[in-house]
Protein backbone atom coordinates (compact mmCIF):
# COMPACT_ATOMS: atom_id res chain seq x y z
CA UNK A 1 0.00 0.00 0.00
CA UNK A 2 1.64 2.74 -1.63
CA UNK A 3 -0.51 6.09 -0.45
CA UNK A 4 0.14 4.49 3.30
CA UNK A 5 3.86 5.83 2.16
CA UNK A 6 2.49 8.74 0.96
CA UNK A 7 0.31 9.19 3.58
CA UNK A 8 2.71 9.02 6.77
CA UNK A 9 5.28 11.46 4.44
CA UNK A 10 3.06 14.08 4.89
CA UNK A 11 1.34 13.30 8.26
CA UNK A 12 5.10 12.85 9.49
CA UNK A 13 5.82 16.24 7.47
CA UNK A 14 3.28 18.62 8.45
CA UNK A 15 3.98 17.54 12.41
CA UNK A 16 7.76 18.88 12.20
CA UNK A 17 6.65 21.60 10.16
CA UNK A 18 3.97 22.74 12.42
CA UNK A 19 5.99 21.87 15.42
CA UNK A 20 9.32 23.80 14.41
CA UNK A 21 6.93 27.10 12.54
CA UNK A 22 7.19 28.81 15.94
CA UNK A 23 11.00 28.48 16.91
CA UNK A 24 12.31 28.17 13.37
CA UNK A 25 10.47 29.40 10.57
CA UNK A 26 12.93 29.01 7.71
CA UNK A 27 13.67 25.32 9.13
CA UNK A 28 10.17 24.81 8.90
CA UNK A 29 9.37 25.78 5.47
CA UNK A 30 12.71 23.09 4.61
CA UNK A 31 10.85 20.46 6.10
CA UNK A 32 7.46 21.49 3.82
CA UNK A 33 9.18 21.93 0.75
CA UNK A 34 11.44 19.11 1.22
CA UNK A 35 7.93 16.88 2.36
CA UNK A 36 6.57 18.21 -0.92
CA UNK A 37 9.54 17.09 -2.81
CA UNK A 38 10.02 13.49 -1.45
CA UNK A 39 5.94 12.86 -2.16
CA UNK A 40 6.52 14.24 -5.84
CA UNK A 41 9.26 11.78 -6.46
CA UNK A 42 7.62 9.58 -4.86
CA UNK A 43 4.62 9.67 -7.39
CA UNK A 44 6.75 10.41 -10.07
CA UNK A 45 7.40 6.73 -10.74
CA UNK A 46 3.97 5.95 -10.65
CA UNK A 47 3.24 8.72 -13.65
CA UNK A 48 5.47 6.61 -16.29
CA UNK A 49 2.51 3.24 -15.99
CA UNK A 50 0.02 6.50 -15.86
CA UNK A 51 1.83 7.48 -19.68
CA UNK A 52 1.98 4.29 -21.18
CA UNK A 53 -1.58 3.63 -19.80
CA UNK A 54 -2.71 6.50 -21.96
CA UNK A 55 -0.40 5.97 -24.89
CA UNK A 56 -2.00 2.00 -25.42
CA UNK A 57 -5.40 3.42 -25.06
CA UNK A 58 -4.76 5.98 -28.15
CA UNK A 59 -2.81 3.44 -29.98
CA UNK A 60 -5.86 1.42 -29.54
CA UNK A 61 -7.95 3.97 -30.41
CA UNK A 62 -6.07 5.00 -33.61
CA UNK A 63 -5.93 8.50 -31.88
CA UNK A 64 -2.70 9.98 -33.50
CA UNK A 65 0.51 10.00 -31.39
CA UNK A 66 1.10 13.46 -31.83
CA UNK A 67 -1.76 14.54 -30.32
CA UNK A 68 -1.67 11.93 -27.15
CA UNK A 69 1.72 13.36 -26.34
CA UNK A 70 0.15 17.28 -26.71
CA UNK A 71 -2.43 15.96 -24.15
CA UNK A 72 0.51 14.55 -21.53
CA UNK A 73 2.20 17.60 -21.99
CA UNK A 74 -0.81 19.39 -20.95
CA UNK A 75 -1.36 17.12 -18.16
CA UNK A 76 2.51 17.75 -17.03
CA UNK A 77 2.58 21.73 -17.27
CA UNK A 78 -0.75 21.67 -15.53
CA UNK A 79 0.84 19.10 -12.22
CA UNK A 80 4.10 20.91 -12.60
CA UNK A 81 2.50 24.67 -12.11
CA UNK A 82 -0.31 23.58 -9.40
CA UNK A 83 2.94 21.43 -7.75
CA UNK A 84 5.09 24.73 -7.91
CA UNK A 85 2.18 27.38 -7.15
CA UNK A 86 1.59 25.51 -3.63
CA UNK A 87 5.07 25.06 -2.54
CA UNK A 88 5.25 28.91 -3.09
CA UNK A 89 1.75 29.27 -0.86
CA UNK A 90 2.94 26.76 1.71
CA UNK A 91 6.53 29.40 1.29
CA UNK A 92 3.92 32.17 2.23
CA UNK A 93 4.91 33.66 -1.40
CA UNK A 94 1.05 34.06 -3.33
CA UNK A 95 1.96 36.97 -5.42
CA UNK A 96 4.95 34.51 -6.73
CA UNK A 97 2.14 31.47 -6.73
CA UNK A 98 -0.16 33.49 -8.52
CA UNK A 99 2.86 34.26 -11.41
CA UNK A 100 3.74 30.39 -11.74
CA UNK A 101 -0.10 29.88 -12.11
CA UNK A 102 -0.68 32.21 -14.57
CA UNK A 103 2.52 31.24 -16.66
CA UNK A 104 1.08 27.33 -15.99
CA UNK A 105 -2.10 28.48 -18.13
CA UNK A 106 -0.48 30.06 -20.93
CA UNK A 107 2.45 27.42 -21.40
CA UNK A 108 -1.34 24.92 -21.25
CA UNK A 109 -2.88 27.03 -24.04
CA UNK A 110 0.59 27.57 -26.27
CA UNK A 111 1.01 23.50 -26.26
CA UNK A 112 -2.57 23.15 -26.97
CA UNK A 113 -2.67 25.33 -29.64
CA UNK A 114 -2.37 22.69 -32.19
CA UNK A 115 -4.84 20.89 -30.91
CA UNK A 116 -7.50 23.69 -30.93
CA UNK A 117 -6.26 24.59 -34.77
CA UNK A 118 -6.62 20.98 -35.78
CA UNK A 119 -10.02 20.88 -34.50
CA UNK A 120 -11.10 24.05 -36.01
CA UNK A 121 -9.53 23.14 -39.12
CA UNK A 122 -12.32 19.19 -38.68
CA UNK A 123 -15.23 22.17 -38.40
CA UNK A 124 -14.03 23.80 -41.26
CA UNK A 125 -13.93 20.45 -43.37
CA UNK A 126 -17.38 19.51 -42.35
CA UNK A 127 -18.88 22.97 -43.09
Amino acid sequence: MEILQIVIIGIVGTILSISLKKESPLFSLFIGLTTGILIFLFVAEYLKRVIDIFSDLAGSAGINSEYMNIILKIIGISYAARFATELCKDAGEGAIASKVDLAGKIFIAITGAPVILALMEMVEHFI
